[in-house]
């Protein structure tokens, strides 16, 4: 054997590498199970895209119930601070005016309230005089609105010890008070009251 042949590696002996035969059958997958994988795979993607859906879906609508809470939350305070405004703006107006009117239109009606209380009087009265003491000042006034005929007897005298809005009715041993100044006073109350509730809510929201 030459010196170059020592060298070399013989291909020719030891083990030999078996290369499969081409008509050697491979695995296969019957129809049935191949529609099964199909089947599952399709199973699979719908059940992800359901998922997506359903949780977008939550998503949406918690994201709209948030937005819309939120806009109803913005009205209300929207409608709560112009309900207050207004309110402690008419609150002084309220005041003003029963300050200054009412005293006004007592006194201007204060005749009409007498022949009012004279109609309802006029079973107990009968055919007695009816004296009506009013403040100083007032008969004039008075006297132009019980021109009327009530079957009795009608004199009008002064009494310094009533004010402006009141007035006596006084017949056969009695006597009935006519004090638009209670009135005045009640209706004062209530709009004080008003204007103190109005300022304490909006306050405390």
């Amino acid at each position: 054997m030459s010196a170059l042949e020592d060298l070399l590696e013989d291909f020719g002996t030891g083990s030999s590498v078996t290369l499969p035969s081409l008509n050697q059958p491979e695995a296969s997958i019957s129809e049935s199970e191949l529609e099964g994988q199909k089947l599952e795979a399709f199973e699979k993607g719908y059940r992800a895209g359901w998922d997506d859906a359903v949780k977008a879906h939550s998503d949406d609508r918690t994201h709209i119930t948030s937005a819309l809470g939120q806009h109803l939350q913005d009205l209300s305070f929207t409608y709560q601070e112009a309900y207050s405004q207004m309110m402690n703006a008419v609150s002084p107006l309220l005041t003003e005016m029963v300050g200054a009117l009412l005293p006004e239109m007592a006194r201007a009606t204060l005749g009409h309230h007498i022949a009012e209380q004279l109609e309802k009087l006029s079973n107990e009265i009968g055919g007695a005089s009816v004296e009506i003491a009013v403040a100083p000042g007032k008969l004039e006034a008075v006297g132009s609105v019980l021109d009327a005929d009530f079957g009795f007897p009608i004199q009008l005298v002064e009494d310094d010890t009533l004010s402006e809005e009141q007035a006596d009715i006084r017949f056969s041993q009695q006597e009935r008070q006519i004090d638009l100044g209670d009135l005045i006073a009640s209706v004062s109350e209530a709009v004080q009251g008003f204007a103190y509730e109005n300022q304490r809510k909006t306050n405390h929201g």
